[in-house]
C-alpha cells in the first residue's frame, strides 16, 4: 500500500498586528495541523505586496491573474494546499483589508473554476479543501459578525471548501486571546482537526 501523502496546510494571517489575538490563534491551529502530521506554512499578507483587483477582466482568458506580485506566493499555497487557516479579525464588520485584497484577487481562481472549467489545484486534480477560520471581535453583537461570515463563505466556494470557524467576541485588547487558554486550546484543537477530517 503507497503512504499517504502528508497534507499541507496553509496559515493565512490577515491581521496587520504580528502576536496579536488572531495571530496566536493562528499559531495555536497550525501547531495542532503540525501535531496532527501536516506540514505547514504561514503566510503574513500585511508582510506581502499585493495590489487590490482591477476588474480588468484578464484572468477571465487564462484563469491567472495578470498583476505579477505577492499575491503569486498566495496562489502557489493555494494550488498546493489541502487545508487552508484563515485568521483575520473583524473589522468594520467585516475581514480586514489585507484579506479582502487577498480574497478579491482570487476572481482569477474563480474565472478558471467557473469560466474555463479547470481544476485551481497544481497537479490538474479537483479535490477538497476544508477552511478553518479563527477570528476575534471587540463585541458581541451577531450582527457584527455575519459580515465576515459571508465574505468567507464566498472565498470558500471557489476552494471546494467546507468552513468551520472559532469566533471569539469580547476580544479587544491585543494579545488578551493568549489569556484564554480554552480559546487557544480550541484552535489548536480545530487546527489537528482540519488534517484528521481529510
Amino acid at each position: 500500500m503507497a503512504d499517504k501523502k502528508q497534507p499541507y496546510i496553509v496559515g493565512v494571517l490577515g491581521s496587520p498586528r504580528v502576536g496579536g489575538n488572531v495571530d496566536i490563534l493562528l499559531d495555536a491551529a497550525l501547531q495542532g495541523a503540525a501535531e496532527a502530521g501536516a506540514a505547514v506554512t504561514k503566510l503574513a499578507l500585511n508582510d506581502l505586496s499585493i495590489r487590490p483587483c482591477q476588474d480588468c477582466g484578464g484572468c477571465s482568458q487564462t484563469g491567472r491573474c495578470v498583476i505579477r506580485d505577492d499575491m503569486d506566493q498566495v496562489y502557489e499555497a493555494i494550488e498546493r494546499m489541502d487545508g487552508m487557516v484563515l485568521a483575520s479579525p473583524v473589522y468594520f464588520g467585516g475581514v480586514t483589508a489585507q484579506t479582502k485584497a487577498m480574497i478579491d484577487r482570487c476572481q482569477a481562481l474563480w474565472a478558471r473554476k467557473y469560466l474555463l472549467g479547470h481544476p485551481i489545484s497544481a497537479d490538474g486534480q479537483n479535490k477538497h479543501r476544508d477552511v478553518l477560520l479563527v477570528s476575534t471581535l471587540a463585541g458581541d453583537a451577531v450582527e457584527d459578525i455575519e459580515g465576515i461570515r459571508t465574505e468567507v463563505r464566498y472565498f470558500v466556494e471557489i476552494l471546494d471548501s467546507e468552513y468551520t470557524e472559532l469566533i471569539f467576541p469580547r476580544i479587544a485588547r491585543s494579545g488578551e486571546v493568549g489569556e484564554h487558554w480554552e480559546a487557544v486550546g480550541q484552535a489548536r484543537e480545530a487546527g489537528a482537526q482540519l488534517v484528521r477530517s481529510r
